[in-house]
């Protein structure tokens, strides 16, 4: 069944068939708006965009895929500021002649991941459009935020999970040397996304904090500005061993590709160097923040330069 045949009523009515209201919801879908508890003294807020052909790709990704990968973009970006994911509300533009099973299979990929980190989607939008486009606002509590700008001189950098498989996805499906359902693109189809660990170790102990979206190429330089500092990187080559079989494949060396990778939302952690013991073993050091602007790599130029992700 097409949109335009069945309409924006009942549609909504399949949207609130999915999702499902957990803790914190006085009152979910289906009236004129959301009315949520609040237990904490701050809120976070967050919102992000995807469009058909621009962020995703149909022939690349399942509609299941697609709705999981932009919650994820959201959530990742509430715990990016030291905050716990809550709420989300799910606005989608559609053409008429889309069909309406792809969208509900969207809202099944947004409705997974909610309820792994016990988040509710609490409302929306439907409009008509020329083109698919899916916009979520993530809502989030927060105690103590943290920031991009919180780094210092001396402080330690690590990252959550190590990237570059989605980069080698993206390029693998790009180039014609993967099928959609090989498991070399499947994190770059949906991202691994558990930041438990982070959440344990304890935001009182992070100094500045970032979720990897555009890649650490691009990101780090985000955060050594937002802090007014430089950063040496230091990466032992030996914790990137795992991307050697698709770096033999895509000939691009395994540092480049954990350096571009984007669309991975694992964190970016500084660290007060007296915590450095206690970071979780999963956790890859990456270097240290020192005086100036620049990122470097073992104190010198890096051995490459250019843009990180793009599609």
């Amino acid at each position: 069944m097409r949109v335009r045949d069945m309409g924006e009523e009942a549609l909504i009515a399949a949207f609130a068939e999915i999702y499902r209201s957990r803790a914190g919801v006085s009152v979910g879908i289906g009236d004129d708006g959301a009315i949520i508890e609040s237990t904490s003294a701050l809120e976070v807020i967050s919102a992000d965009m995807a469009t058909d052909g621009i962020h995703f790709n149909r022939s690349w990704s399942s509609a299941t895929d697609i709705g999981a990968k932009i919650a994820i973009a959201n959530l990742g970006d509430i715990v990016a500021m030291g905050g716990v994911p809550k709420f989300l509300i799910v606005a989608i533009s559609a053409p008429g002649d889309e069909e309406v099973s792809y969208l509900l299979d969207i809202a099944r990929g947004i409705e997974s991941v909610a309820k792994d980190f016990d988040v509710s989607v609490v409302g929306g939008d439907l409009v008509a459009g020329k083109t698919l486009t899916i916009a979520i606002t993530a809502l989030g509590s927060v105690n103590a935020p943290v920031l991009r700008s919180g780094a210092k001189v001396g402080d330690k950098i690590f990252i959550t999970r190590a990237t570059g498989r989605s980069l080698a996805g993206l390029l693998l499906l790009s180039k014609g040397l993967a099928s959609s359902d090989s498991p070399d693109v499947r994190a770059f189809q949906r991202p691994e996304f558990d930041p438990h660990d982070l959440i344990e170790f304890g935001f009182e102990k992070i100094n500045a904090l970032m979720d990897v979206s555009d890649g650490l190429l691009s990101d780090l330089p985000k955060l050594a500005k937002a802090s007014r500092v430089g950063i040496d990187l230091t990466i032992d080559e030996k914790d990137l061993s795992f991307l050697e079989p698709l770096s033999e494949k895509l000939a691009i060396p395994p540092l480049e590709l954990f350096l571009r990778s984007g669309e991975e939302h694992s964190f970016i952690v500084v660290v007060d160097s007296k915590w450095q013991s206690g970071t979780p073993e999963s956790w890859i050091m990456l270097g240290t923040v020192v005086t100036g602007d620049e990122i470097t790599y073992f104190g010198k130029p890096l051995p490459f330069q250019g843009t990180s992700w793009h599609w």
